[in-house]
């Protein structure tokens, strides 16, 4: 089996009623209610917070000062989105993720997690969803700053668990994700959910971890 780099959110984590939980509070608050919610939510919702919230300033007629704008970029997971996840006790990995997991780390196979996630997003994650039962805090590849885009992101992930990302299968559910991890190098991609036929290096499309099939990893 070749080395497993994960993304998280959306992979090993559904969280999709959680982001729009979040940016629905977040984009109220900015806006006072003044934007239609749902109507910008489809079209800027698999896009990164800076980029979401620039965004709104432009619409509401605001200076778009980076200062302010990253405060609201990170309010909107440090205020809401883990306040959800606290509130609710949302803890729990994808269906068969926990299992999946287990028997890499049993089995002695290399795996990492690659996620855009920011700093305070991976604190969550490890100290309240418990990552740090399958991964090395110190190896995995987030957003620190240090990263122009994913495709960099992949090819450090398989490098901290001392492999290349050519010879790794990369498990994702975001196309623009999954087309950077191609980028990369990584010739065998799982996807969640997600396919376009233009992806080549795409080998399954499941809906969680219960449909993965070992034999082709």
């Amino acid at each position: 089996m070749r080395p497993i780099i994960f993304d998280f959110n959306g992979t090993l984590f559904f969280d999709a009623d959680i982001n729009e939980w979040a940016w629905r509070q977040t984009i109220n608050e900015v806006s006072g209610g003044t934007i239609d919610f749902d109507e910008v939510y489809k079209e800027f919702k698999s896009t990164r917070n800076y980029t979401f919230l620039k965004h709104i300033f432009k619409t509401l007629g605001y200076p778009l000062e980076e200062d302010k704008i990253n405060y609201w970029a990170k309010r909107k997971e440090t205020e809401y989105y883990h306040r959800f996840c606290r509130e609710n006790n949302r803890k729990d990995l994808a269906p068969g993720a926990a299992e999946f997991l287990d028997y890499l780390k049993e089995n002695n196979v290399p795996f990492n997690l690659c996620t855009a996630s920011i700093k305070e997003n991976v604190d969550l994650y490890f100290d309240f969803i418990g990552l740090g039962r399958w991964f090395d805090r110190e190896k995995i590849a987030y957003d620190d700053g240090t990263f122009e885009n994913k495709v960099s992101m992949y090819k450090a992930a398989a490098e901290r668990i001392g492999t290349d990302i050519k010879e790794c299968t990369v498990i994702e559910d975001s196309l623009k994700s999954i087309s950077e991890a191609a980028k990369a190098g990584c010739e065998h991609i799982v996807s969640i959910k997600s396919y376009d036929p233009e992806i080549k290096e795409i080998i399954q499309v499941i809906n969680d971890f219960t449909e993965l099939d070992h034999g082709i990893l």
